[in-house]
């Protein structure tokens, strides 16, 4: 590498390294797309804690419980998207508490989700309608998916099905809600390569939209959106040329859509507890937003703290061109901050949160395992093995502390 091209490297990593300047590299904010919704009245200042240095008469956040800011978001938008951090125990469980919510079925009736495929629609609509359908057909709804290769799954988005099946049991059949798979249709015994694999995982965002766009906006229905954060940051923090689902709802229906992402913390422990701090006296879980416009977006940028680990960073630098890097780590940070988004998700204390356990027919299940091991090896683009022990003793019955990956 020449003076001049390390010269640059180094320039641009140190540019990056502070989420103020992250952030600033893909200006404007996707909440220029969606704009910045309120979530109600003011609450108390017990619950409105201001930054060190700011005072409570400045511009703040509203803070309710979770559930609360959905529903008032609701009152507003047709879509309400969550920012899936894929695994997290304490955002799968609030998913499950949503739809059990009497609110859910009465005011919105729709959730479409990534973490479960098209061609197994009829499969779902049985089960969540109260029909005995078998586990081994009943698990292709998350086996039968494109993006998450492969297993295995947590057992989280596996116990949503199971609520919102007890949810419609206590409901009229015209009253249920209804689960939208949003992967697209595969057949996994016809692909046998990451290049059959990868026109298909191009459809992803697409499929969603089609789903929103077709079954639930045209409709004039509402729908909950439970999607991983990177389909929701916008064309200036998407690294594809593909325009993610975000994007394409708001095109084709502006001011429809709200993206509330979870907040899980800065690598830095002393950052992250300024965060903590202020929210020490919020509800459990709770939604705080907006974030443009009030001092919550630069509590969610506070200078020299950071969301990815500096070796990633250099990691990421060396292996592409910095300008491609930059955006790269743009797209990281805008989706484990959450700046960019309506609101955030504040589930506890960041060090408080865990992975959530594993649906363990993946080591029980031996013709399970060994089909998501073929999946494994030949259809990713750096092909690997599954351990089965490895697996097995990743699912401890102790919860593991929760670290965005």
């Amino acid at each position: 590498m020449g003076n001049q091209a390390k010269e640059t490297l180094s320039g641009c990593r140190n540019l990056i390294l502070t989420t103020t300047a992250i952030v600033t590299l893909a200006m404007p904010v996707f909440l220029t797309l969606v704009g910045a919704p309120h979530l109600g009245a003011q609450v108390p200042a017990s619950a409105r804690t201001a930054p060190s240095g700011q005072s409570i008469a400045e511009l703040a956040p509203q803070v309710k419980s979770a559930a609360d800011g959905v529903f008032d978001l609701f009152k507003q938008k047709s879509v309400v998207a969550l920012g899936d951090a894929h695994n997290l125990a304490q955002e799968e469980a609030f998913y499950s508490s949503l739809v059990r919510d009497p609110r859910f079925a009465e005011q919105v009736g729709n959730v479409v989700v990534e973490f479960g495929g098209l061609a197994a629609q009829d499969i779902i609509d049985r089960y969540v309608n109260g029909e005995d359908v078998p586990f081994i057909e009943f698990r292709h709804v998350w086996t039968d998916v494109v993006g998450w290769l492969p297993g295995p799954f947590s057992l989280g988005y596996i116990n949503f099905f199971a609520n919102v099946r007890a949810a419609n049991l206590k409901l009229p059949i015209d009253h249920r809600i209804k689960v939208w798979l949003g992967d697209p249709k595969i057949d996994w015994s016809k692909i046998n390569s990451f290049q059959g694999l990868q026109p298909i995982l191009e459809r992803r965002d697409d499929n969603v939209f089609g789903i929103i766009n077709d079954e639930i906006l045209k409709k004039q229905k509402k729908t909950l959106l439970i999607i991983g954060g990177g389909h929701l940051l916008g064309p200036e923090l998407n690294p594809s040329s593909l325009p993610d689902v975000g994007t394409q709802i708001s095109d084709a229906y502006p001011n429809a859509l709200a993206v509330v992402h979870p907040f899980i913390g800065y690598i830095e422990p002393e950052c992250t507890a300024k965060v903590v701090d202020i929210a020490k006296n919020w509800p459990v879980p709770a939604i705080a937003g907006p974030i443009e416009g009030t001092w919550l977006k630069s509590e969610l940028q506070l200078p020299g703290c950071n969301y990815i680990p500096l070796e990633e960073v250099d990691r990421m630098m060396a292996a592409v061109a910095p300008a491609v890097a930059a955006r790269q780590i743009a797209f990281q940070v805008g989706m484990r901050s959450g700046v960019t988004a309506s609101a955030i998700l504040y589930l506890g204390p960041p060090d408080a949160l865990t992975f959530s356990p594993l649906e363990p027919s993946i080591y029980f299940d031996s013709d399970y395992f060994k089909e998501m091991n073929r999946r494994a090896q030949c259809c990713v683009p750096n092909s690997y093995s599954l351990d089965w022990d490895q697996i097995q003793q990743r699912d401890s019955v102790v919860p593991r502390k929760y670290q965005a990956r």
